[in-house]
């Protein structure tokens, strides 16, 4: 029982995660273009479209 106890713990790999997104993000706004630009920052926007790629997975902790 002990070998299956310590291949578990082996399994359990924190990774990191790199991704590239890009979006493409709607706003609506009954002013200017620079009132946009502050509501998107404020409050976002709607995304109309997103691309995610993975860029890298790198082990960072092991629990073995």
């Amino acid at each position: 029982m002990a070998k299956q106890e310590s291949k578990t713990a082996q399994e359990k790999t924190t990774k990191c995660y790199t991704y590239e997104v890009r979006m493409l993000i709607q706003v609506l706004s009954d002013d200017d273009e620079k009132a946009a630009q502050l509501k998107l920052d404020k409050e976002g926007g709607y995304v109309s479209r997103r691309d995610v790629k993975l860029v890298d997975a790198v082990p960072l902790y092991s629990q073995a």
